[in-house]
């Protein structure tokens, strides 16, 4: 299953949800964009997940305009911003998911304390509405299936 992640830029929301989607489950084939190219990934987020135990890639954030020519399963926007700007967008997908998470770094000038503590909150956020997505959307998809089309717990054989 071919999952595309829009945010803003790239740089936490994205980052973010690959990594709990991937934990939560096999065979998805997970990207992420910006609909603005972000520059780098902020500590705050690095820390944050590997506080919970995950290894966050630090490749360059990517514009969503690299994955236009690309048909997905699923376009997930994670923020009001990417899913303003995906109506301008000619994306082909089979579904689409909306989730509207808040930016940990629209106030500016906080502290590196203050910053963690904002991303440690989105982190609980999608956590729990990511999760129930994965558990009734995504889960029975990605189920092996029998001849009879049940899935893995058929006894027809």
């Amino acid at each position: 299953m071919d999952i595309l992640l829009v945010s803003n830029d790239d740089t936490c929301r994205s980052r973010i949800a690959q990594e709990l989607l991937n934990s939560f489950g096999r065979g998805m084939k997970i990207s992420t964009a910006g609909v603005m190219e972000g520059n780098y990934i902020p500590d705050a987020v690095c820390n944050v997940m590997e506080q919970n135990g995950y290894e966050i890639s630090r490749k360059k954030p990517s514009s969503v305009g690299a994955y236009t020519r690309q048909s997905w399963d699923y376009v997930i926007t994670l923020c009001q911003e990417a899913e303003d700007e995906l109506k301008y967008m000619n994306l082909k997908a089979k579904h689409y998911a909306r989730f509207y998470f808040d930016d940990p770094f629209k106030k500016r000038g906080q502290s590196e304390s203050e910053q963690e503590q904002q991303v440690s909150l989105l982190y609980d956020a999608m956590y729990h509405e990511l999760y129930e997505f994965y558990r009734d959307e995504l889960s029975e998809q990605l189920m092996p299936r029998c001849t009879c089309g049940a899935n893995i717990y058929c006894r027809c054989e």
